[in-house]
C-alpha cells in the first residue's frame, strides 16, 4: 500500500507542502484535499516540497495541473527539488509549461 505524507506551512498567501512517499490512485485524494483547503483558505502560491517524493503517476500529474488551475489568474503551483525520476516525468508530460520547476 502507498504512504504519503503530508506538512504543511502557511505564510499569508504562501504555503509550503512539504511531500513524502508517493502520490499515486491510492493517495492522490489525501493531497487533492489538502491542496483544495489551502486554495480555499485564500492561498495564491503553492510550493510542493518534492525533495522526498518516491513515486508519481499520471493520477498525481492530472491532480497537479487541477491545483494549478483552481489557484486561478495570479496563482502558481511550484514544484522544489524533485528527485530526477520525478523531474523526467514532469518534463515528459509536457506539465512544466504549466507548473514552476525549481532545482
Amino acid at each position: 500500500m502507498a504512504e504519503l505524507d503530508l506538512e504543511s506551512l502557511v505564510d499569508g498567501d504562501v504555503a509550503t507542502v512539504v511531500v513524502r512517499g508517493e502520490i499515486d490512485v491510492a493517495t492522490a485524494p489525501q493531497l487533492r484535499e489538502a491542496l483544495h483547503e489551502l486554495v480555499q483558505d485564500g492561498v495564491k502560491q503553492i510550493v510542493l516540497d518534492c525533495a522526498a517524493l518516491s513515486f508519481l503517476d499520471s493520477s498525481g500529474i492530472g491532480l497537479l495541473v487541477a491545483t494549478r488551475k483552481r489557484l486561478g489568474e495570479g496563482g502558481q503551483l511550484v514544484i522544489a527539488s524533485p528527485p530526477s525520476h520525478v523531474r523526467k516525468v514532469l518534463e515528459l508530460t509536457g506539465v512544466t509549461e504549466e507548473l514552476s520547476l525549481r532545482p
